[in-house]
């Protein structure tokens, strides 16, 4: 499961995209990702993004994104698109090649997924006379 922070700009996210080029005639160069809130109701909360992309190799794409609109906490679902414009967020628009990838991410308020420990070690000196 993918968890995110709401309304927080520049987190990163690691899905498997390369994989899907294979099935596409025409190659493309930039993610369109959307995720849309659907707890309670087949349309909610939306919001378009055009991914950047950090790091892509044929096993794993690791993908800058934000989420500076989304307050709702909860869990929404993933559309990732490959297309070829770098400010198009536009699903139907005709730079969008296909579908790359469906899923659920949640997305979590001010929560912190560990603890960090204060630890005090008291030296190990031995003397001796």
């Amino acid at each position: 499961m993918i968890y995110l922070q709401t309304d927080t700009p520049a987190q990163t996210i690691y899905l498997q995209l390369d994989e899907t080029r294979q099935y596409y005639a025409t190659p493309f160069t930039h993610y369109l990702l959307i995720l849309t809130h659907e707890e309670n109701s087949t349309t909610g909360d939306k919001l378009a993004q055009v991914a950047t992309i950090v790091n892509e190799n044929v096993r794993i794409t690791q993908l800058t994104v934000t989420t500076a609109s989304l307050t709702l906490a909860g869990r929404y679902r993933y559309d990732v698109y490959g297309q070829n414009s770098a400010v198009n967020v536009d699903p139907t628009n005709g730079s969008v090649v296909g579908l790359c990838k469906r899923g659920y991410v949640v997305l979590t308020a001010n929560t912190q997924f560990f603890d960090v420990p204060s630890i005090t070690i008291p030296n190990d000196i031995i003397y001796e006379p």
